[in-house]
C-alpha cells in the first residue's frame, strides 16, 4: 500500500513540474465554534463552547499568469455545534462532518527572501454533510442539520521553495458559514439560527 501512495506523489510530481499546475495535501489543526443570530434566533438560548478538530485533504492551485492562482481541492472538515438553553442551563453538543469543496482565488508576492513569498486567498466553500451525529444524551433542541452549507473562505500565510519543485507552506485560514446551519427544531424551541465559523492553523506541501 505505501508503494503505491509513494507511486501517486511521485506521479503528481512529475505532472506539476511541467505544467501550471501544483498538487498538495495539507493538515490544519482547528478551532470549531458557531455563533447564534440574535436578530431572528428564539430567545433564551446562547452557544456552547470551542472544539478542537483536524480538517485535512488536497489542493489543487492552477496557475492563471505569474503570482495568480484559481486554488480549490477536496477537504474533510469536522465541526462542533454547541447550544445551551439560559433559562434551563441544559446543553447540547453535535459532531457533523463534511466534505468540503474551495473555489477561491490565491494571490502571491514576489520573493520578500530567498524561495520564500507571501499568499493571500479568498473564495468560498460548498459543504457536503456526510455524518451527524449528537453528543447528548437526550437531545431537546436540533432534529436535523443541513445536508449542504456555503462558507466564506479567507486565508494567509508564507511558501517556501524546497528543492526545484517541491513546496513547503504554512499559514492560517477562517471559514465562515453563511447560512443556518439547522434545517429543523422540536417544536418547543423555537427558529434557531446558528452558523458555524472554523479558525485553522494550516501546514502543508505541494509538488
Amino acid at each position: 500500500m505505501l508503494r503505491y501512495i509513494l507511486l501517486l506523489f511521485l506521479s503528481l510530481s512529475y505532472i506539476s513540474t511541467f505544467s501550471q499546475v501544483k498538487f498538495g495535501v495539507q493538515l490544519s489543526p482547528t478551532l470549531s465554534f458557531n455563533r447564534l443570530d440574535d436578530d431572528e434566533a428564539a430567545t433564551g438560548f446562547d452557544n456552547d463552547g470551542i472544539g478542537g478538530r483536524l480538517v485535512g485533504g488536497a489542493i489543487v492551485d492552477y496557475m492563471l499568469q505569474e503570482n495568480y492562482y484559481v486554488s480549490s481541492g477536496l477537504f474533510f472538515v469536522p465541526k462542533r455545534v454547541g447550544v445551551r438553553n439560559i433559562d434551563s442551563g441544559v446543553e447540547e453538543a453535535y459532531r457533523l462532518h463534511y466534505l468540503q469543496l474551495p473555489a477561491t482565488m490565491k494571490l502571491f508576492t514576489n520573493e520578500i527572501s530567498l524561495d520564500v513569498r507571501l499568499y493571500f486567498q479568498a473564495g468560498f466553500t460548498l459543504d457536503m454533510k456526510i455524518l451527524e451525529d449528537n453528543l447528548s444524551e437526550d437531545p431537546q433542541f436540533i432534529s436535523e442539520f443541513r445536508p449542504v452549507d456555503a462558507s466564506l473562505l479567507l486565508a494567509t500565510g508564507a511558501e517556501y521553495q524546497f528543492g526545484y519543485s517541491t513546496i513547503l507552506f504554512g499559514g492560517f485560514s477562517y471559514r465562515r458559514v453563511l447560512g443556518n446551519t439547522i434545517r429543523s427544531t422540536d417544536a418547543n424551541v423555537g427558529d434557531l439560527v446558528i452558523k458555524n465559523d472554523l479558525f485553522s492553523l494550516d501546514m502543508g506541501i505541494k509538488f
